[in-house]
């Protein structure tokens, strides 16, 4: 796919044109900067809920597929689409440090009180507004001594401290909020504790009697795969607490996609050094890991499976690819477009979809009712809830039902520009940002956390398509 980043450098229009003769791809990146930057905004407006931020939900969907349609289009109509967006890139850079900035201002605490909260505040949002003010700069470089400030702002630097901030501010959100009352919690703790003690966690209720549950939600039902539980169980086990685990994904998938894009992240080159930043910050991200919400381990394993297949470590490829099959159900959408990668392939990814099934098969052959009824059934027999953040959420409140038709139409069209664009490791983040943001737009329940993993791959998309880090092509249009 090869999607070209919008060149900062290049602010004049006459130099925005040379830019796209010299490079047909090249002008993507504003759209998908758009895209994260609508959806971001309509999940932190309503705290991922319908039905009101659900436009700006449709906004960023509809610039992500322009995006990816684009990149794939060999016509005059494409050309001119990629020929108007390079000469917007400092627009486009420039929304996503403000989206940054003010999205980690808005914190809301539910569960969190006490110091612990107001210290996570003063970190998260330092982070942020850190990330924000590395990307603004780096549109204007610094000259001259006295900005020796601002010019390890805009350096790879700046990378480390910010971590350091974002990942403070994520352990006192945990101590803020020990007994979050929301039952992905508490399903995750008690999973955790039954593994080792033997139970079946397809079996396992989350407290004693419904009456000593401390939530409303699910009681007596695991609705994820086992993987989820089997890596968090260090963390419940030695920390006390699963979300520890978490926090530790997401900082370890902005370290592996900051990896993945090094020769970029350098001053004056390629991309912002805080992109990979993007994917710790994120308006919300806190809020998110208070609830327990799951989505760090598969951003985690997307991340590091693609940089081990760009490093050449297409074994380890493999094993990430099975940890995330094995993780959440929705992964198999995937499937697809790993096997259509021609540098994963359908060998590697047949392998990866071996290893989730050994790892999920003691569960299934333990009690196979029990397993079809929570990972299966509950999931498919979920009803339209009118605040889910999605088309049918809406459409239920004038009486809509969609039914499964639309989705179908729309993840067909989805996987059509994903096909077109499967040439390299960007284009496999972007045909998969695509395949999941159009499931969760057309879903029955869909909520902030559902879309964090599209948001942070088409952050990887933005970093693995500078340039560098992977075997970056010139896309197939085919």
């Amino acid at each position: 796919m090869a999607v070209s980043l919008p060149d900062r450098a290049d602010n004049s229009a006459a130099a925005a044109g040379r830019a796209s003769r010299d490079h047909p791809n090249r002008g993507t990146g504003g759209l998908l900067l758009a895209g994260w930057c609508a959806v971001a905004v309509g999940i932190a407006a309503g705290d991922g809920r319908g039905p009101w931020p659900l436009p700006f939900i449709v906004i960023g969907w509809a610039a992500v597929l322009l995006a990816v349609g684009t990149q794939a289009g060999r016509g005059a109509l494409a050309n001119r689409i990629r020929a108007r967006m390079s000469r917007t890139p400092t627009t486009a850079w420039t929304a996503l440090a403000v989206v940054v900035a003010v999205g980690v201002a808005l914190r809301p605490r539910y569960y969190a009180a006490g110091p612990w909260a107001d210290i996570s505040d003063l970190l998260g949002v330092t982070a942020g507004l850190l990330t924000a003010a590395s990307v603004l700069r780096w549109q204007h470089p610094p000259a001259g001594p006295r900005w020796a400030a601002a010019r390890w702002l805009v350096s790879p630097a700046c990378f480390w401290p910010i971590v350091g901030l974002a990942t403070g501010a994520g352990i006192a959100m945990v101590l803020a909020a020990p007994q979050p009352r929301i039952d992905v919690f508490h399903l995750l703790q008690v999973s955790g504790r039954g593994l080792v003690e033997g139970s079946d966690m397809y079996r396992q209720q989350w407290a004693r009697s419904r009456a000593d549950y401390p939530v409303r939600g699910l009681f007596d039902v695991y609705p994820y795969l086992p993987g989820t539980t089997l890596a968090l169980v260090p963390f419940r086990l030695g920390l006390g607490d699963v979300r520890y685990g978490l926090l530790l994904a997401l900082v370890l998938a902005a370290m592996t996609v900051r990896r993945a894009a090094r020769g970029a992240l350098t001053e004056g080159v390629g991309i912002p050094a805080a992109l990979p930043l993007v994917i710790l910050v994120f308006p919300g991200s806190m809020y998110a890991l208070q609830q327990s919400w799951t989505e760090p381990l598969l951003i985690a394993c997307l991340a590091g499976m693609v940089w081990a297949v760009a490093s050449g470590r297409t074994r380890w490829a493999i094993v990430l690819f099975a940890a995330a099959l094995a993780s959440k159900q929705h992964m198999a959408l995937l499937v697809p477009i790993a096997a259509a990668w021609p540098a994963f392939g359908p060998r590697r990814a047949f392998a990866s979809v071996g290893i989730a099934v050994a790892v999920v098969l003691p569960w299934v052959l333990a009690g196979p009712s029990d397993f079809w009824h929570d990972a299966v059934m509950t999931n498919l027999r979920y009803p339209v809830r009118g605040d889910s953040l999605s088309v049918p959420g809406v459409l239920a409140h004038a009486g809509v039902t969609t039914g499964f038709a639309p989705m179908a139409v729309a993840l067909g069209f989805a996987y059509w520009l994903a096909w077109r664009v499967r040439v390299d490791a960007a284009g496999f983040c972007a045909g998969a940002a695509a395949v999941l943001l159009t499931l969760d737009v057309m879903n029955k329940q869909s909520y902030f956390n559902h879309y964090t993993l599209p948001m942070a791959l088409l952050v990887m998309t933005l970093a693995l398509g500078s340039g560098s880090g992977s075997e970056l092509g010139t896309g197939t249009g085919g």
